[in-house]
């Protein structure tokens, strides 16, 4: 009698470390594949969104990097961005004339963002008035913006005039959701980050 129940122990246990069947295991592995056909496109879109994101953030610390660097050398810094190479450079002062090797480069594409996905202006559809701090599209000139800061953080025309700037971004792919402004004020060189957003259809800080 105990070795009935032994034996009766002994293939419930074998039973139990048995798991799935194969029948069981393709049927597992068929609702995951599932799942994640119908979820990667998501997946992929929001990891893209999130690396451009990114940009905004580069943007507006290059102009800060370079206010702040022409008020501490007490020498004019211009920031500019290249449209054609996607990048923004840094020089003046210790960062030696254009193209000099000292120049500071940050690249706005890589880990996700290509080229052709980072767009300047605005998109399509979007309203084309002035910020609230009444800065508006800095036009591209030979495919580039430049913005001088001045040794008090300043920034200036010809005549010495306080300059505004504004410079607008989207993704290619996802234009509403990704569109921003990173804008300069002129007199005091104030730097402000704005997201548009599709419920006022508008820029919002």
């Amino acid at each position: 009698m105990k070795n009935h129940a032994l034996n009766i122990n002994r293939d419930t246990k074998l039973k139990k470390q048995k798991g799935f069947s194969l029948p069981e295991l393709v049927v597992v592995l068929l609702v995951a594949a599932i799942i994640l056909v119908v979820a990667l496109p998501q997946i992929l879109s929001s990891r893209r969104l999130f690396r451009f994101s990114g940009l905004q953030r580069q943007v507006a610390t290059s102009l800060r990097e370079s206010r702040q660097e022409a008020m501490s050398q007490r020498k004019p810094i211009t920031f500019r961005y290249d449209n054609a190479n996607k990048r923004t450079v840094t020089y003046g002062g210790s960062f030696g004339a254009l193209g000099d090797a000292k120049n500071l480069v940050v690249s706005l594409t890589g880990s996700g963002v290509e080229p052709d996905d980072v767009k300047y202006g605005r998109p399509t559809g979007v309203p084309t008035s002035a910020l609230s701090d009444t800065t508006n599209l800095t036009n591209l000139s030979s495919n580039a913006v430049e913005i001088t800061f001045q040794a008090d953080g300043s920034v200036i025309d010809a005549s010495n005039n306080p300059q505004n700037q504004a410079l607008f971004f989207y993704h290619d792919k996802y234009r509403l959701d990704t569109a921003f402004a990173v804008s300069v004020l002129g007199a005091g060189g104030r730097i402000k980050v704005w997201r548009y957003s599709q419920g006022v259809n508008s820029y919002v800080e």
